[in-house]
């Protein structure tokens, strides 16, 4: 597998504090990565590093097959790297047009430098407001240019930090299409740094989690989902609970009780007695087959766009679980609920964040 992008062992302390700690990390050419995670947890300084922003202070980045930061042996400033950036607050040169910015981004002796520029506006569809400045844009055809523009310097990678946060829901969506498209037509590898799971199932080839300084978890969206590593993981993929509940065992196999029913979630047993229970919100849902039921009442019902989100007491003082149905159940009131384990996960009830 030939890698755009390696990181080995990199780690970044800044006042006196750990932001990074030993981060591995491989892009293959050709795909786009989301680097994810929550506010803090070092998505930006590692994009730093990568950008060559900033130095690590110990392990080794290399793009390309090219060593660019080996700690303090060796390091490639950024504009020795022939990276693409892309930043939140667009960052266009606000005294020249849209034509101008991008046609500047061009490698030295591009012919027909405008006819290049134009077409690559064209690409992100703000061709027609080639001859505006930058303030005389909305939010997202400003991001467009900025896209266009990092395209311009035809980079191996290109980075983006949290290019769609500031737009709107409309031009996020749009937008989102249209910077997959670009950067496959392009050819090109792209880390994109997100906190919106959108990101990870729109665009992205494979996903990066960091948590507490390191990556957590890295994979493909769909085995993101099917088998998160962390409560985080688990919420952020759209996972819902959390509860805290006793490690059972019933003929030697450990699970957790809710209902009379022995249930064994997904992933390794939690090591101590204690576990935190998530579910996918159609693992609870009102029962289809009597052996299955357990008897729990609805105790709020809320529509959410075309279902029914419902909460469920198991028992007199048990738990509160909720899930999702097409019809609304009455409240309050008792119902059959069926619970599939091959939608629960557990982990360490006070597992610090890993790793």
């Amino acid at each position: 597998m030939n890698c755009c992008l390696e990181i080995e062992a990199v780690a970044r302390r800044i006042g006196g504090r750990d932001v990074l700690r030993h981060v591995d990390l491989a892009l293959p050419e050709g795909e786009l990565l989301v680097l994810a995670g929550e506010s803090g947890s070092g998505k930006t300084s590692l994009l730093r590093l990568i950008a060559g922003l900033d130095r690590a202070d110990a392990g080794r980045i290399s793009l390309g097959g090219r060593l660019v930061d080996d700690a303090s042996r060796l390091f490639v400033p950024a504009e020795g790297r022939g990276l693409g950036m892309v930043f939140q607050d667009f960052a266009l040169w606000p005294h020249l047009s849209c034509l101008e910015n991008v046609a500047l981004a061009l490698p030295p002796g591009t012919a027909r430098r405008n006819e290049a520029a134009l077409a690559l506006l064209e690409r992100l569809r703000v061709a027609a407001v080639s001859a505006r400045r930058p303030a005389q844009l909305s939010g997202g055809q400003q991001q467009r240019v900025g896209i266009a523009r990092a395209l311009a310097s035809r980079p191996r990678l290109l980075l983006l930090d949290e290019p769609l946060s500031s737009l709107d829901l409309e031009s996020r969506d749009l937008l989102r299409e249209e910077l997959r498209e670009s950067v496959r037509g392009a050819g090109i590898s792209a880390v994109l740094v997100s906190h919106d799971p959108e990101d990870c199932w729109k665009l992205a080839d494979s996903v990066a989690v960091l948590e507490a300084g390191g990556i957590s978890q890295q994979a493909t969206p769909m085995a993101l989902w099917r088998a998160p590593a962390s409560p985080y993981i688990a919420r952020f993929t759209g996972a819902l609970g959390g509860i805290r509940l006793p490690v059972t065992t019933r003929d030697g196999v450990p699970g957790v009780e809710l209902g009379g029913r022995h249930l064994i979630p997904s992933g390794p047993p939690p090591r101590g007695g204690m576990a935190r229970l998530f579910w996918r919100g159609d693992a609870v849902r009102p029962a289809c087959a009597a052996r299955e039921a357990i008897s729990a009442e609805a105790v709020s019902v809320t529509f959410e766009a075309g279902r029914f989100h419902v909460r469920w007491r198991i028992a007199a003082q048990g738990p509160v679980l909720s899930g999702y149905c097409q019809e609304a159940p009455t409240v309050p009131g008792r119902q059959a609920v069926g619970i599939d384990p091959r939608g629960l996960f557990w982990f360490d009830a006070d597992a610090p964040p890993r790793p």
